[in-house]
């Protein structure tokens, strides 16, 4: 059997797979639906004639989490990258003070120790007050800096520019999580061979750490931008009408609790599902052999 014909046979199976996957899962949301709410039924000329609405509400939660993960990615590389760097030890930098005639050396030397250090523990410390409060505390807690801060803005735009604030920091926070081990996954080896060469240690994370880096974070960073997506229904607390809130208002304003939930749910699904395909398909093209973790592999008789 040829390679082509063999590559044909495994696209046509993982396209099997996936439509057997969806239909399955279909079938499991509409058995939990009829057993759930069988007995009253849905309204399906509601669904049909609010689904646009719907639609257009979950937009709001599409911008402000790309927004928030565009803006979060750039800060997330950077922490990223500053806390997997390898500081020079301390006990080094005293070594090279002293064998260096230079009067003026010991002090640049702890200079950019210390700037080193600084950093990476900033980032540290970013990184730990992120991870150690809830998404909900930190959006409260942005509102309530601006209210007191600035009593004379819009509540509306208040929370606007809260909403943005706490998204961009908690992705921000996890991101750079998501890079550094995507950094430190690479073997220093590499990094070692590309010093022996002549790059400079900031040269050999550019191009050699970086690349390989990047391609092994993609997955970690689809779930990020999936959770995102999801927490951001958490916005409905400072009063931004996107998905949730909107769909909790016809809830409740037009007595169908359960259709409104129901379009919610499957806004939500509607949105997240293609987004992980299509980036699995991206993590299969540019996945590097022999780095990370592999596929397995079905053994044919």
């Amino acid at each position: 059997m040829g390679l082509k014909s063999l590559d044909y046979r495994k696209r046509m199976f993982r396209t099997i797979d996936t439509i057997v996957a969806v239909a399955v899962s279909s079938a499991a949301v509409v058995l939990v639906v009829y057993l759930v709410v069988g007995r009253w039924g849905l309204d399906g000329e509601y669904m049909v004639r609010r689904f646009p609405a719907y639609f257009l509400a979950a937009m709001t939660n599409l911008y402000y989490t790309g927004v928030a993960f565009g803006i979060g990615l750039f800060v997330g590389l950077l922490i990223g990258w500053v806390r997997a760097a390898r500081a020079t030890p301390l006990d080094k930098v005293l070594r090279d003070a002293r064998k260096v005639n230079d009067a003026s050396f010991p002090t640049k030397a702890f200079v950019g120790f210390g700037a080193r250090y600084l950093l990476r523990r900033t980032g540290d410390a970013f990184v730990s007050l992120i991870r150690g409060t809830p998404l909900f505390v930190q959006i409260m807690f942005a509102a309530a800096i601006l209210r007191i801060q600035y009593p004379q803005l819009n509540p509306l735009l208040i929370g606007v520019i809260a909403g943005f604030m706490a998204l961009t920091l908690n992705t921000a926070g996890y991101q750079s999580e998501i890079f550094r081990a995507g950094f430190q996954t690479v073997h220093s080896g590499q990094v070692e061979a590309a010093r022996a060469i002549g790059f400079s240690r900031s040269a050999a994370m550019r191009y050699v750490v970086l690349p390989q880096a990047l391609r092994l974070v993609i997955p970690p960073l689809t779930n990020e931008f999936i959770g995102l997506l999801k927490a951001s229904s958490l916005l409905l607390i400072i009063g931004i009408v996107e998905l949730t809130l909107f769909g909790r208002r016809e809830a409740f304003n037009f007595f169908v609790v359960f259709e409104a939930f129901a379009l919610v749910t499957g806004i939500y699904l509607l949105l997240t599902v293609p987004v992980s395909k299509v980036v699995e398909w991206i993590e299969r093209r540019y996945r590097i052999p022999g780095l990370g973790i592999q596929p397995g592999t079905v053994s044919r008789a």
